[in-house]
């Protein structure tokens, strides 16, 4: 609308009032805005946290294959560590950006000699089986063939439970609990 009457208050006063100029003004405003909209949209294929329709032709060029029933972030999340393992160099700083990718991305990447730790830091107790399953592939592509990998996963722990109030507990599922 700010288009319109910029476009409005540039013509010469007589015109402003015009029934035909005002109509004429407003079908080139309805187009304008088309465009507008169409450049916005094509904009927002560029960025992968906003990539839609574009997303089968990355994944293709990538070379991934969705798995049914794969939300539209986890496959973003997917393309984002496929993009940052193609450096072709492997240490902890390219495993961490590849975890950082995940959609969850509170994971800590840690080396000992013949094994890559990760270590759940963020939520409790054992990742969905997709997301862990995303996680997997995405570190298995980037990491050397010779290298083991170990999942430490995060649990309430016994000294954990003694500090909290009942609604802290109730706040967890079982799931989140190590026995």
């Amino acid at each position: 609308m700010r288009e319109f009457d910029d476009m409005l208050h540039s013509l010469p006063v007589a015109y402003r009032r015009d029934a035909w100029v005002i109509a004429l003004l407003g079908a080139v405003q309805a187009v304008d805005e088309g465009q507008r909209d169409a450049a916005r949209e094509a904009a927002d294929q560029l960025f992968l946290d906003s990539m839609t329709y574009i997303l089968p032709v990355e994944e293709r060029i990538a070379g991934l294959t969705p798995g049914t029933g794969d939300t539209l972030e986890q496959r973003r999340s997917v393309l984002q560590a496929k993009w940052r393992s193609a450096t072709g160099v492997c240490n902890v700083d390219l495993i961490q950006r590849v975890c950082d990718a995940w959609e969850n991305g509170e994971v800590e990447v840690d080396y000992q000699p013949g094994e890559i730790i990760l270590r759940f830091v963020g939520a409790y107790g054992v990742p969905t089986e997709q997301a862990l399953a995303a996680l997997q592939s995405a570190v298995l592509e980037v990491i050397p063939a010779h290298l083991a990998v170990q999942y430490l996963y995060r649990y309430l722990l016994v000294r954990e439970v003694h500090g909290m109030t009942i609604n802290e507990l109730q706040s967890h599922t079982l799931h989140d609990f190590a026995f």
